[in-house]
């Protein structure tokens, strides 16, 4: 992508056969500003900040506390039961359970791609039944490997389809008040671990352990998830916006008629060399939309066809991943003041202020290119806008930055570790005494709780500058790695319940501040496409870390080993965290050294 000073830069005047177009000659800086600042106020869907939020926060908790919970807390039940069942060892089960785990986090990308086509209420409810549906065939399965698709793969994209829309809608309906809605959305992962772990045993107990039995509660459980799909309602343009920005942008064209047009009289095709100006995204799109048409000079003065241009334009514009911010968790005024905080200037968000002064407008990379090629017919077919909207997600050139190449990495090390002690805990909790299965179960409600109570101190982080959100992930990852490593060491139930405190920790600290962090290093605008490759590292690490450490347990006997590698893994993804602020500062000066004699 261009650097963003080469972006900012006025287009050059051309011989391209329409001479009146604004914004293509030398722009009249003041009045396209006065303009675009009212486009901007009249035509941006505002987060109501409250309001019917609050129901998408209610419906978003409970689809974290459904997914998470059920991901987090079947591992250990159906380890057992499936090994019965089929007289499979520990590596061929954990597969089926790393492969959940894993295709909820790989499918995220496509989900905010369908997500950012089709709404997030369809692809919610969409996810909910293909993971019922999974779930259900999954009883019939005569054979461990056949699970590997059914129950891994279907199940895990259903709630992956679930869990990234999740997400999404609470930012689009909160700007001021996000990090608090976020916070109370995402506790239902903690609630979820809570509960499932304390009613698991129940049901079994209940059916005579039955597996069958037990896969279609599960089914039940993600079926549930259409309910909150139901409830996220999309934020939708108003008539009064509509008729605004068609009024404003007709006084525009008539007024400035003499010098200024939206319009390309001889309908040709798009200049080359012109580019999508993201410091004007209002007057940029409504000129591609205008110029896709084929409108003359004279259709703008038609209502019905300028409300039309407008009209698609502004759909265009308020998609979700359209803001640049839709992932991070708090507020962008916070998210200001925290670059200037760690100064770490060269990666500053700058966003103009609305006429009301309150920051509006952050146009992510994913909305610019997307604007930037609309005028070429062949590429907005559905599936190609998909396909656009994944590779803008997953910009392959961050991986030539050292920086997010160790981030990533550590990503898919915290990911290998991640989901052991939830599986294997129980395993050394029988060497210290013969307790019930509900007993077992209750460190991982522990985890549940202390999740909860971290992701609540995580969102407080997000909203405070001066809290560096990259050295408590790297404490918190490097000290539940440590204690992930003494496992094998503990005599005592207590001395398990005590482990819950630092691992539960370490892994809230990792889910809730990661989108901070990436915001913090490579700016605001890298923020969708980096979460988009973290979650690919993230997946894989998932997928193979269990079965790993089932085979370590296959090999040696026991799972001391896999504790003690596992949380070697863990640790060590902490420890190199904590040179890369200095590292992403001298990659981002040499970059603004490269510009600055581009300039020259």
């Amino acid at each position: 992508s261009m650097p963003e000073e080469e972006k900012q830069q006025p287009p050059p005047q051309r011989e391209i056969g329409w001479e009146k177009s604004a914004l293509l000659a030398p722009p009249d800086q003041d009045e396209d500003q006065r303009v675009e600042d009212r486009l901007e106020e009249a035509g941006f869907i505002k987060a109501p900040d409250g309001g019917y939020g609050w129901v998408i926060v209610a419906a978003s908790f409970f689809a974290n506390m459904c997914v998470d919970g059920v991901i987090f807390t079947v591992g250990g039940p159906l380890t057992k039961l499936w090994k019965e069942q089929y007289s499979s060892n520990e590596t061929e089960v954990s597969v089926t359970l790393s492969l959940l785990a894993g295709s909820y986090l790989l499918v995220g990308p496509i989900a905010s791609a369908f997500a950012n086509r089709y709404g997030c209420r369809l692809v919610t409810i969409a996810g909910a039944l293909i993971a019922f549906f999974g779930f259900m065939i999954s009883t019939a399965s005569p054979s461990i490997y056949l699970l590997y698709l059914t129950f891994g793969i279907i199940g895990g994209v259903g709630f992956g389809l679930v869990y990234l829309p999740s997400l999404v809608i609470v930012s689009h309906y909160f700007q001021n008040k996000r990090a608090l809605a976020t916070g109370i959305a995402v506790c239902g992962s903690g609630i979820g671990t809570t509960l499932f772990a304390w009613l698991n045993p129940i049901v079994l107990t209940l059916f005579d352990h039955n597996v069958s039995v037990f896969l279609c509660y599960i089914a039940i459980v993600a079926l549930l998830c259409i309910l909150p799909g139901i409830l996220y309602k999309p934020l939708e343009l108003k008539q009064e916006q509509l008729e605004q920005v068609t009024q404003i942008v007709q006084e525009y064209e008539e007024h400035g008629s003499r010098k200024h047009s939206l319009m390309a009289p001889d309908g040709g095709l798009r200049p080359e060399g012109v580019r999508f100006d993201s410091n004007r995204p209002f007057l940029s799109t409504l000129e591609l939309n205008a110029h896709k048409k084929g409108l003359d000079e004279k259709a703008w003065s038609q209502r019905d066809i300028a409300s039309a241009v407008a009209l698609e334009s502004l759909a265009e514009l308020n998609r979700p991943l359209s803001r640049a911010d839709i992932f991070y968790p708090g507020s962008t005024a916070a998210l200001n003041e925290r670059a200037r905080a760690n100064s770490n200037q060269s990666q500053q968000v700058i966003a103009r202020p609305e006429p009301t002064g309150a920051s509006n407008v952050y146009l992510s990379k994913i909305a610019i290119d997307a604007a930037d090629e609309y005028y070429d017919e062949e590429k907005t077919s559905w599936h190609a806008n998909l396909v656009h909207t994944l590779k803008s997600m997953l910009d392959m050139s961050l991986l030539k930055r050292r920086s997010f190449l160790i981030l990533a990495f550590s990503g898919f090390l915290t990911l290998s570790c991640f989901y052991v002690p939830y599986l294997y805990l129980g395993n050394h909790i029988d060497r210290v005494g013969n307790f019930t299965e509900e007993t077992k179960g209750t460190p991982i409600q522990v985890l549940g709780i202390i999740n909860i109570v971290a992701r609540i101190g995580c969102g407080y982080i997000a909203d405070r500058p001066q809290a560096d959100a990259l050295l408590v992930s790297s404490v918190a990852l490097t000290l539940a790695g440590i204690s992930t490593m003494c496992v094998p060491l503990f005599s005592a139930y207590w001395m398990f319940i005590a482990y819950c405190v630092p691992f539960a920790i370490g892994a809230a600290c990792f889910a809730a501040l990661r989108t901070v962090v990436c915001a913090e290093l490579f700016g605001l605008e890298k923020l969708s496409s980096a979460f988009g490759v973290l979650l690919l590292f993230m997946g894989i690490g998932a997928t193979v870390g269990s079965p790993t450490a089932a085979l370590i347990k296959d090999l040696s006997g026991n799972f001391d080993l896999s504790f003690y590698v596992m949380g070697g893994l863990m640790a060590l993804s902490g420890v190199v965290l904590f040179p890369l602020r200095r590292l992403a500062r001298a990659e981002n000066a040499r970059e603004e050294a490269v510009r600055d004699n581009r300039r020259l």
